[in-house]
């Protein structure tokens, strides 16, 4: 989706009244406390020293650092304007320059400011819910705010998207704006009407702290896009956006996320050097339209969970390490996707008895987490720790031959790194801890320019977009395998995210295209070379490869959201830059009704589309007005049923 210039220009006055030295306290969108005193206090009493460097065509760098001798405090602030997207990104870090500790540095807000009302006087938040292992995982919510409303929004227990998404999408009359948080971590944000206006703040959900001299910290990174028009255009707009400036470019190029196949079916613990070999031998006699072979949990000795903290491969299962499996899959043509936990720590593994002093122990786990109390987290705040990490895993993905690298976290840090904090530096270690997490993830990626990163932490329990820019989520929550719960996913992150999908586990095609987004993972019994699912599992991933560009493209629902068994649910990925579009409809086992009428989004009203179905031969002709107003009717007389339409411009050659 292509911004406007009223949208452009909209956000370029913003970030001016923000961000320009002459900005008045009231204007600045933060906010500390500094003692006794509002961190405007600090503002007053010094100007800014302003810094403005261009980084690409795209984005220019402002910084502002404001220094109080009487405290030693410092803060700068850096903002990231953009002049393709009406967007905005700035984060905080905040220093002490003296020689004795700052006063309590306490309420860190990254975001904290005022939204005016419009005429209407309406504000209306659209917020969703994360990842919980749930068919209603990512379902999206519409709360309107009345004047002296307030809405909060915080994680469980420290994964950005465990429970709640770190997005909104903040709608008044005629527009509005998108919210993002990029903070891995225990973040929270709070809407409040006051009187007539809003007040957003968002950040850290609790700092208590003074910086001993020397120190410096980071605060949450905060991304403001600004949008006219209807919702979805603002949904569409920051898809576009994050796509573009926020996914990692392997090797300097645009992500192209795998298309897997993973012999899952075995058991984690089951795999081994001899059968993953031979299922890849297996998939490559059968020359399956796939791309990457993927070995999931289970391999290291001690196997999963338990083996959690040892990170050598099981010498029974593995006697010459992963790289015999990495080779069979590079001459099979294939990348090689491993999976790796490097932060949990299991009892009885070689971190826990040889290296205690990097691990956090847990205090004040709720009972449905107290089977967790002999858990560890190796503690990536702890500089030795670190070094330790990201030399080790740095040095078995090159030696191994490491494609993509898998990183799961199946732990909840929240109760790691609130544990035994003093009562003047609450917050320090999860701030150290998230900071050592995007320098380990930045090294990998530096070491390994080539290598693609996935982030899983328990299905989906880590979206927000610092990650999004270190990582890409293959599997996108731990509810798997559930045809209706893979549709109403889809449907549901698709508001927020361009890159996200899943995969199947049948050829059954309501089952295999519940599964699709912009990449896939098949997990089937690739040890049977005579097994029966071969010839329809190649049909299918064809049919999936002509369309799996489109999944990137904007998003438009059709239906309502439901996770209900009694309905259609209907979708549209358009891309205008192909002049392509994809509708995927879906019959689900108890509707009753064999039809769905569909007005399409999104298209050139004066142009005409081919229409085709891959079931069915052939293909009709509609103009762009046509579908937008009288739209197209499907028919599935079979349920549970599915349907995909793929629609292309057609270009008239004049002579």
């Amino acid at each position: 989706m292509t911004p406007t210039a009223q949208e452009l220009e909209a956000a370029a006055r913003w970030v001016e009244q923000r961000f320009s030295p002459a900005a008045r306290a009231s204007d600045l969108p933060f906010s500390f406390t500094c003692g006794s005193g509002p961190s405007s206090d600090l503002f007053a009493k010094s100007k800014p020293v302003r810094k403005t460097r261009r980084l690409d065509a795209a984005r220019t760098l402002r910084s502002l650092t404001w220094t109080d001798a009487a405290t030693g405090v410092q803060v700068r602030l850096e903002a990231t304007a953009y002049r393709d997207y009406p967007a905005v990104e700035w984060v905080l870090h905040l220093a002490n320059r003296g020689t004795r500790d700052t006063p309590i540095l306490a309420d860190v807000h990254a975001a904290d400011f005022r939204v005016a009302r419009d005429r209407s006087g309406k504000f209306t938040i659209y917020h969703a819910d994360g990842s919980h292992e749930q068919i209603t995982d990512f379902r999206a919510h519409e709360t309107a705010l009345s004047p002296g409303a307030t809405l909060r929004f915080a994680p469980d227990g420290g994964r950005s998207s465990d429970g709640v998404m770190p997005f909104f999408n903040v709608m008044r009359d005629n527009g509005g704006m998108m919210l993002a948080i990029g903070w891995t971590g225990q973040w929270a944000a709070v809407f409040t009407r006051e009187g007539a206006d809003l007040t957003i703040q968002a950040g850290m959900e609790l700092t208590h702290l003074r910086l001993h001299p020397g120190e410096e910290i980071r605060t949450p990174a905060i991304l403001l896009l600004f949008y006219s028009g209807d919702r979805l255009r603002g949904h569409n707009l920051l898809r576009s956006l994050l796509l573009r400036h926020y996914s990692r470019r392997p090797g300097g190029r645009a992500v192209d996320p795998p298309v897997a196949t993973s012999g899952a079916t075995i058991g984690f613990n089951n795999v081994s050097e001899a059968n993953q070999v031979q299922a890849i031998a297996n998939v490559a006699a059968h020359t399956l339209p796939v791309n990457c072979w993927w070995v999931d949990a289970g391999w290291s000795t001690g196997g999963f969970p338990l083996g959690m903290g040892t990170w050598d491969p099981d010498p029974t299962r593995f006697p010459r390490g992963l790289k015999p499996v990495a080779e069979a899959a590079h001459k099979a043509g294939f990348k090689f996707l491993v999976w790796f936990e490097p932060e949990r720590v299991m009892p009885g593994t070689w971190l826990r008895e040889k290296h205690p002093e990097w691990l956090l122990a847990p205090a004040n786990l709720p009972p449905p987490l107290a089977y967790q109390s002999d858990w560890r987290l190796l503690d990536l705040g702890n500089g030795a720790a670190l070094a330790w990490a990201k030399r080790t895993f740095s040095a078995m993905i090159g030696e191994v031959g490491v494609d993509i690298y898998r990183h799961d976290f199946n732990l909840h840090p929240l109760y790691y790194w609130r544990a035994n904090e003093s009562p003047d530096r609450q917050g320090m270690n999860e701030i150290r801890y998230i900071s050592g997490l995007y320098d380990y993830l930045d090294t990998l990626a530096r070491e390994h320019p080539h290598l693609l990163l996935d982030n899983s932490a328990s299905g989906g329990r880590r979206l927000d977009f610092e990650m999004l820019r270190r990582c890409v989520p293959l599997l996108r929550t731990d509810y798997l395998w559930d045809p209706v719960g893979a549709q109403s996913m889809e449907y549901a992150l698709s508001f927020w995210l361009a890159l996200h999908g899943q995969g199947a586990v049948s050829t059954d095609p309501y089952d295999f295209r519940s599964g699709m987004g912009t990449h896939m993972a098949y997990a089937f019994d690739f040890y049977s070379p005579d097994a029966p699912f071969w010839a329809p599992l190649a049909q299918r991933i064809a049919e999936y490869e002509r369309v799996r560009p489109l999944f990137s493209g904007d998003f438009f629902p059709l239906t309502p959201y439901s996770t209900a068994n009694d309905v259609w649910i209907a979708w549209q990925f358009d891309r205008p830059d192909l002049g392509q579009g994809l509708v995927q409809a879906f019959r689900r086992a108890a509707c009753a009704s064999d039809s769905l009428g569909v007005r399409l989004e999104g298209l050139d009203p004066a142009a005409r589309y081919a229409v085709a179905n891959p079931d069915e031969s052939g293909s009709c002709e509609f103009s762009g007005r046509e579908l937008m107003t009288d739209g197209l009717t499907v028919r599935l007389p079979a349920h549970p049923g599915s349907a995909i339409l793929i629609y292309r411009k057609v270009v008239a050659i004049r002579p």
